[in-house]
């Protein structure tokens, strides 16, 4: 990154002639005219208050830059000379803006005395700060909820989505009775599963137990109980370290979870494009 110095020196009525004394002066090293306006400079006591205030904005202004460029980085996990392109001010590079400067006078009126001005430079950053960190907040949550999503759609069978792994075959019709239930086994634990589920409570269905899906933790089963004993059905199965798992098969609810899915990954590509 350039290193650049900014050096104030007496004018002497012209200050484009100093600009030039200057630049004969230091040899290979390159010259910018930093262009600044005439300002109201108001009273000594006036710019030595000025002078402490501005020590203290300056370290609060770096502190919001470098905020900044931290969640860039952490956001892109861009390489540093990646990173620098990124770094734009009014879409001119950092070097550019410095080398072609110049005062925004629409903005920040030259004509308002100095105190006005600062204080209008401190609430434009104020809000620039402010900013990021809704920005930050929205993008945490969008995050969160898309590790939710992607963790159901990639976990065990314990955890991850049954949605796409049960088929409408794998279900007992609409029953006002009988429900089928779903429920991941641990590999070391199939055999008693095979060897229980009947009788872990009244009224489950014997020989209804089927082998829906399998990975390299749990095998999936079902098994058709009547409703009234569901409940007790869940506990003795927990009991046992069997997974009950909360899932009614919808096609609804699962084209839901579709659409939620692609839209939340849209949000988090659109907070992303607005940092």
């Amino acid at each position: 990154m350039t290193l650049y110095w900014l050096l104030s020196v007496p004018a002497h009525g012209d200050g484009h002639v100093a600009w030039r004394d200057v630049k004969s002066r230091v040899g290979d090293s390159e010259v910018y005219d930093f262009m600044l306006p005439t300002l109201k400079i108001g009273t000594l006591d006036t710019l030595v208050q000025l002078s402490d205030e501005l020590a203290k904005h300056d370290t609060a202004y770096e502190s919001t830059v470098g905020k900044f460029i931290d969640t860039l980085r952490t956001l892109t996990q861009a390489s540093t000379n990646e990173l620098q392109s990124m770094l734009t001010v009014d879409e001119k590079s950092v070097d550019q803006y410095i080398r072609t400067f110049s005062w925004n006078n629409a903005k920040y009126r030259s004509d308002r005395a100095l105190p006005e001005i600062i204080s209008q430079i401190g609430e434009s950053m104020h809000a620039i700060d402010a900013q990021l960190k809704t920005k930050m907040t929205q993008y945490n949550a969008i995050k969160n909820s898309l590790a939710t999503i992607r963790r159901k759609q990639t976990g065990n069978l314990s955890v991850r989505s049954l949605n796409g792994i049960v088929k409408r075959s794998d279900c007992i019709p609409d029953s006002e009775f009988l429900q089928t239930v779903f429920v991941a086994v641990p590999q070391t634990l199939t055999r008693d599963w095979i060897n229980s589920y009947e009788r872990l409570t009244d009224k489950v269905v014997p020989r209804s137990s089927a082998k829906i899906a399998s990975d390299s933790e749990y095998t999936l089963y079902s098994v058709v109980v009547f409703k009234r004993v569901l409940d007790e059905f869940a506990n003795k199965a927990r009991d046992m370290r069997f997974v009950v798992r909360d899932f009614v098969y919808d096609e609804a609810a699962m084209e839901h979870d579709r659409v939620q899915a692609l839209e939340i990954v849209e949000q988090e590509e659109e907070v992303l494009d607005n940092i």
